[in-house]
């Protein structure tokens, strides 16, 4: 079979789906290993039985409304390609607002400050004690995923110094394994914690904490598209009764751990800005403000502890 014989048994296969095509030519050039290009460019390449057999196979997956991400086992983010896997939750384009934010927020921060002895922090990593080094920016990602957030932040900023917790092992093992293709692992420290739990020694230390934590209301999930619902994980996406358990407890702990005039940012849903920045104001955070998506929603919130 050649190349434009399989893409389009394989569009008809997915007609039903926003985007066949490009569904099409992704699977089929990663069975290839080959940039998508390749199939635009090679319509008569004739594909080995095996080929063939692994394109039809994906293909049908997908038709079952598997997530074309889990398939592919990557994702593209703020420009890199990331490892994705099922259990963990896919990273959606959104999120890299609350990334440039993070970096527009950090870069206002002063820059080659010199440490005193409370800034340096002994942690255990990779089974032996060491004192890590002085970095200008020492953060901290609540609730990991495949590590998007803090590598990305890593890759963009030299100075700083990242703690990434999640209780979801797959999640930790992910992070772990994109840090290491981005060669951003030895200024990542990941640990399994639920929140705060197993980071005590952090308490005073970070200049910021960064989350995009689940927030769709519960009785809402059974409401959304059928790859999300059906393949990615709940525990990614429950955000209790009202979508806001997680920014709660996230928020009501975070002081102890800021320094002072350290920031905390949130992704939020399209309806949650003023419920979030109340919980903030409550606790006595500062400077909240509301960064759009290009759709013109409430995307992300960010304030400073007083």
């Amino acid at each position: 079979m050649k190349i434009k014989e399989i893409l389009a048994w394989s569009i008809s296969e997915l007609s039903d789906f926003q985007t066949p095509r490009l569904d099409a030519e992704l699977i089929i050039a990663d069975i290839l290993k080959e940039e998508r290009l390749y199939v635009m460019i090679n319509p008569d390449k004739q594909l080995t039985d095996k080929e063939t057999t692994n394109i039809k196979a994906n293909i049908l997956l997908r038709k079952s409304n598997y997530p074309i991400h889990y398939i592919l086992k990557k994702r593209e983010f703020m420009g890199m390609d990331f490892e994705v896997e099922p259990d963990v939750l896919i990273p959606r384009p959104d999120t890299e607002i609350l990334v440039e934010q993070a970096i527009y927020e950090i870069s206002k921060r002063k820059k080659h400050k010199i440490l005193n002895e409370k800034d340096i922090i002994n942690v255990e990593k990779d089974d032996s004690s060491f004192q890590y080094r002085s970095y200008d920016i020492i953060g901290m990602e609540i609730g990991s995923g495949s590590g998007i957030i803090s590598i990305s932040l890593l890759e963009n900023i030299n100075e700083l110094y990242m703690v990434a917790v999640d209780i979801n092992d797959k999640a930790l093992e992910l992070t772990k394994k994109n840090a290491i293709a981005h060669n951003v692992d030895k200024r990542l420290d990941i640990r399994k914690s639920d929140l705060f739990e197993e980071v005590k020694d952090l308490k005073g230390n970070l200049d910021f904490i960064i989350s995009n934590p689940p927030y769709i209301q519960r009785h809402i999930i059974d409401m959304l598209s059928e790859e999300i619902k059906s393949y990615e994980p709940h525990n990614a996406l429950d955000g209790g009764d009202d979508g806001l358990d997680f920014y709660k407890a996230i928020i009501i702990s975070s002081g102890d751990f800021l320094k002072q005039r350290g920031f905390i940012a949130f992704e939020i849903g399209y309806d949650q800005a003023l419920s979030v920045q109340n919980l903030l104001l409550d606790e006595g955070f500062s400077d909240c403000k509301v960064v759009k998506d290009i759709a013109g929603l409430d995307r992300v919130v960010i304030a400073y502890k007083i």
